[in-house]
């Protein structure tokens, strides 16, 4: 999906940074958010629903047409910023830019996009200049606001708020509303007995894309012991009937436990009758051997890819979506039912977290503190340390050839423990 203009010698022609438009076209708005990075590739994303990788001068074109320029216009920008390319073939490459935001303005589905899908089928590399969302930790609303400003300065178009059950909800609808105001697309994730039906309703009022519901079992009882609430499940199934009603996108967070390996085929079954198509699978894992981890529910190492691609089948015979979030490490201090009311660190491999006095965290490795958004600059940051690894795996992802063929193996190896996102005190950076 990435337009590379013919024998067009590449240039940096848009200012680094996110670019939020919406066009209309009869009745219908398509939300586009087009990130430019460093290097002047872009990323085009249509209702946070579908993406497409683009050169820089695909970035150029895609932002002319975007503000309503003619095409003339246009092309009279390539020629100023790029040179080599014929007026034949900028003209060709105009019209695939046209046709590809035609294909995106009627994506499939609206779901949040947490990972760089076909980054390695492109012809030139990419050099991001931040992450593409953030899981912001529920605070106070003044909290909220700074944070989610200062992620939108840095280029960061997509944030999803993490509920914390001991705070106020209200505080939630607060918070969606400044990160809608900002352009953002906007996401909570919660087990469903945290918030109430009005409160979601008005968070969805507010300009909610996505929620993010916890699914732990098809048992009820079981659900309801792994999330600490009694009576969950049900109040689960009226979320999703209430977010239908609201037209508003749920993404099933199941965590892949000892507990789910064996019905995962009906979880993913009972849902799609439920209307859900988005679902977000992490791994609670051990080491091979650890025996205790491994009889308190954790998966070991060895077989993450067998139950991988036992989701990826059930997925694709219910023509639902997948979303492979980082393994958690299993931390023999915690209950199994605690690791799945935390979830995941962060939501995928192009995402961080975000604690709610500012802090911030890679998605994978160690919980070491790449700095602060409240106090500090994005450059320092994302130049820290600990970023190195996270930005070669995902701006050059690598496979093995032994499963070729599994997508969640895209960033690193299930198998690796060095790729799980690891809490525990041993993973905890001094």
């Amino acid at each position: 999906m990435s337009p590379e203009p013919g024998g067009v010698k590449p240039g940096i022609a848009v200012d680094p940074g996110v670019y939020h438009f919406i066009k209309t076209a009869g009745e219908a708005a398509t939300r586009f958010h087009l990130r430019v990075e460093p290097d002047g590739s872009g990323l085009l994303l249509a209702n946070a629903a579908e993406a497409a990788h683009l050169s820089p001068v695909g970035a150029l074109m895609a932002h002319g047409i975007l503000q309503g320029l003619a095409d003339e216009a246009v092309i009279a920008e390539v020629k100023a910023n790029f040179h080599g390319g014929t007026e034949a073939e900028i003209a060709d490459d105009l019209f695939r830019v046209h046709q590809l935001l035609a294909d995106l303005s009627s994506p499939d589905d609206n779901y949040p996009i947490t990972n760089f899908g076909g980054v390695d089928e492109t012809a030139h590399s990419r050099r991001l200049g931040a992450p593409f969302a953030a899981d912001v930790v529920q605070g106070t609303p003044e909290q909220m606001e700074n944070i989610v400003g200062s992620l939108w300065e840095a280029g960061i178009p997509h944030v999803t708020f993490l509920v914390q059950p001991d705070r106020d909800p209200q505080e939630l609808v607060r918070a969606v509303e400044a990160a809608e105001d900002l352009g953002m697309v906007t996401g909570i994730r919660t087990v469903a007995s945290w918030i109430s039906e009005d409160i979601l309703r008005q968070i969805a009022r507010a300009g909610l894309d996505h929620c993010t519901l916890v699914f732990a079992s098809c048992d009820p009882p079981e659900h309801n012991a792994m999330v600490e609430r009694d009576g969950d499940f049900s109040v689960l199934m009226a979320a999703i009937d209430t977010c239908n009603d609201l037209e508003l996108c749920v993404v099933a967070q199941i965590p892949l436990t000892d507990e789910t390996a064996g019905e995962l085929e009906d979880m993913v079954e009972l849902l799609a009758e439920q209307g859900v198509r988005n679902f977000a699978f992490y791994a609670i894992a051990c080491l091979d051997g650890e025996e205790k981890s491994d009889a308190a529910g954790a998966l070991p190492a060895r077989t993450l890819p067998q139950f991988a691609t036992v989701v990826s089948e059930a997925a694709e015979t219910a023509g639902a979506r997948l979303i492979w979030e980082p393994p958690v490490k299993f931390d023999l201090q915690k209950s199994l039912s605690r690791h799945v009311i935390a979830g995941p660190r962060a939501c995928g491999d192009v995402a961080v977290r975000v604690e709610a006095d500012g802090t911030v965290f890679p998605a994978r490795g160690p919980r070491s503190c790449a700095g602060n958004v409240l106090t500090q600059s994005w450059a320092e940051i994302w130049g820290n340390e600990c970023f190195t690894a996270y930005r070669e795996a995902v701006e050059k992802p690598k496979r093995c050839p032994d499963c070729p063929d599994l997508a969640l193996c895209a960033a690193a190896c299930p198998k690796d423990p060095t790729g799980w996102s690891d809490d525990t005190q041993d993973g905890e950076a001094s």
